[in-house]
């Protein structure tokens, strides 16, 4: 899975591209998002994501002036790949980031076709960059070990990729029950704690953060139904204590599901 960090100044905005967009099904998964282009640069230079989509006009660093920053300060392997998130306005912005080499820009309101189009090239672009690196790494072993990795780029087999991957699935199929790394692990056939380090490496989250993140992504969701008692969101979500359901939601979304479905923004975000 290839992290992605979104940067969108616009609470509602950013809340609903969280809460309606699949990262997973592209081979992605949102490991942080910033609610203005001076917390964004942060989070570049600390967890290094393969790529960030960010809007062109934000408080403290425009989008522009953050793809630059990111370009002159970090190593070439190092950079992210940008999308740029424009309105029909923002014409010379976007005109801007054409120089700054940006995979693509998507016009707000987002369309999901466009966006997954988008993705799909981009995880494209990164497996034949990771596969680069592979083979670059091994380019001076034995001819009979680079033949092997380079058969496992292609073929897959039973890599830590894809037992994430595996993984993943099962949190998007199971996340309603009480799903336990332990019952991952045990219908994939491997160890816990080998799954607890892939999986933190791959995704960049543990195993329970990612969990409570796609519980917390789809009761937002269900919030969005004015008719859906939070009671019930929580059940449907996994959660049997609707206490525990609103403390984990504050804790990931920064606000009281109350407070979402008012439309009120949480701080930690």
């Amino acid at each position: 899975m290839y992290r992605v960090l979104l940067a969108e100044d616009e609470e509602l905005v950013r809340r609903a591209i969280i809460a309606t967009v699949n990262w997973e099904a592209h081979g992605f998964v949102l490991a942080g998002s910033a609610k203005d282009g001076g917390e964004a640069l942060s989070l570049i230079f600390t967890m290094k994501p393969d790529l960030v989509v960010t809007d062109v006009k934000m408080p403290v660093l425009d989008g522009i002036s953050l793809i630059r920053m990111a370009r002159e300060e970090m190593d070439e392997e190092d950079q992210p790949v940008f999308v740029v998130l424009t309105a029909h306005s923002d014409f010379d912005y976007a005109r801007q980031a054409v120089k700054l080499d940006v995979a693509d820009f998507l016009l707000k309101p987002l369309d999901e076709d466009e966006l997954a189009s988008t993705l799909e090239k981009i995880r494209a672009k990164l497996d034949r960059k990771a596969r680069s690196g592979i083979l670059e790494t091994l380019s001076g072993a034995d001819p009979a070990l680079l033949s092997l990795a380079n058969a496992d780029s292609h073929a897959g087999g039973e890599s830590a990729e894809l037992y994430v991957s595996q993984a993943i699935e099962e949190i998007n199929r199971c996340f309603s029950s009480d799903l336990t790394l332990e019952d991952a692990a045990s219908r994939l056939g491997i160890s816990e704690g080998y799954l607890a380090r892939v999986f933190r490496k791959k995704t960049g989250k543990t195993f329970f953060d990612y969990l409570t993140f796609v519980r917390m992504r789809q009761a937002m969701e269900l919030l969005l139904d004015p008719a859906a008692r939070i009671q019930e969101v929580a059940a449907a979500v996994g959660y049997t204590d609707q206490r525990n359901f609103s403390q984990r939601f504050r804790q990931v979304v920064g606000c009281t599901p109350t407070e979402f479905r008012q439309g009120k923004g949480g701080s930690k975000r």
